[in-house]
């Protein structure tokens, strides 16, 4: 479908869940699972990608207090940030930064490391000597297949040490290629049941069929970001209905997406889960 139709299904759609609503959020406690943010420089260069006027953002400057600010204007508590290592050379620098956003009260940054770094278990040792409980893997930006042998050995050493582990799932807006597909996505939970492990964007972005097929219903969180904008109020309800929600989490991929029009959207689901997705899963799974 091309994407003019997906912002048509997400506006048409947010015309009519006032239609059905069930159920009122009686929680003021919200965690987005999926937002990013960057070193001043590397923000400026990161947002300037994005064609001015774009629907996909950007909806602030990419930088850790221009999160906090949209989190303080959407209404969301804590959000977790995902840094990515594109290479085995910028996994010490992306990780210091990630230390560094610990200071920060409402942020929960994510350490990354690259398949093809030299000591792995030692940057994960590194990480969780300060505090810092996930890692995320992006093959499209990491240039490494997502099932290969060295991919392997760092989700082995990951689960080894009880890192929670977040895939980027689906096509990617910036980048071509089939490198994190729902069918990969399947292969990696069946290879490593019992880890803690997140699929991005309900694990197929832009494959959606696939996504409700292979992913839907498994024993495995999906986060919301950048996917229930896209989809019709039909496709919701399947979801809803067909995975278990207390293995959903509420991700709005910050700031590529409006965070106060996400979570609006979010809030208005027809689901008695809606406080396990808005914060209670994600506070069990970060131990919060």
């Amino acid at each position: 479908m091309h994407r003019a139709v997906y912002f048509k299904n997400l506006y048409g759609s947010l015309k009519t869940f006032d239609k059905f609503v069930c159920y009122k959020y009686n929680s003021d406690m919200v965690v987005d699972f999926h937002t990013h943010c960057y070193k001043p420089l590397l923000a400026k260069k990161a947002t300037s990608l994005i064609p001015v006027g774009s629907p996909y953002g950007p909806f602030y400057d990419g930088t850790a207090d221009g999160l906090i600010k949209s989190m303080r204007d959407s209404g969301i508590d804590r959000s977790v940030v995902l840094n990515i290592a594109n290479s085995p050379y910028s996994v010490k620098a992306v990780n210091d930064y990630a230390i560094e956003l610990l200071s920060y009260d409402n942020l929960i940054p994510f350490g990354s490391v690259h398949p093809y770094y030299a000591d792995i278990e030692g940057e994960i040792l590194r990480l969780k000597e300060h505090g810092i409980k996930g890692l995320k893997f992006h093959p499209y930006y990491q240039r490494c297949e997502l099932c290969d042998k060295a991919a392997y050995k760092a989700y082995e050493l990951g689960a080894k040490h009880d890192m929670i582990m977040l895939f980027h799932g689906g096509h990617d807006l910036m980048l071509k290629g089939d490198n994190s597909n729902p069918k990969l996505l399947k292969q990696i939970y069946d290879d490593f049941r019992g880890a803690k492990l997140v699929f991005a964007h309900l694990g197929g972005w832009d494959l959606w069929d696939d996504c409700f097929k292979l992913l839907v219903g498994k024993d495995v969180y999906l986060d919301t970001s950048f996917a229930f904008m896209f989809l019709t109020k039909e496709q919701i309800n399947f979801v809803l209905e067909n995975h278990d929600n207390k293995k959903l989490l509420f991700g709005t991929d910050g700031p590529w997406t409006n965070s106060k029009d996400e979570l609006m959207h979010t809030k208005q689901l027809c689901t008695p889960y809606l406080e396990d997705i808005l914060y209670k899963n994600a506070a069990k799974l970060l131990g919060l």
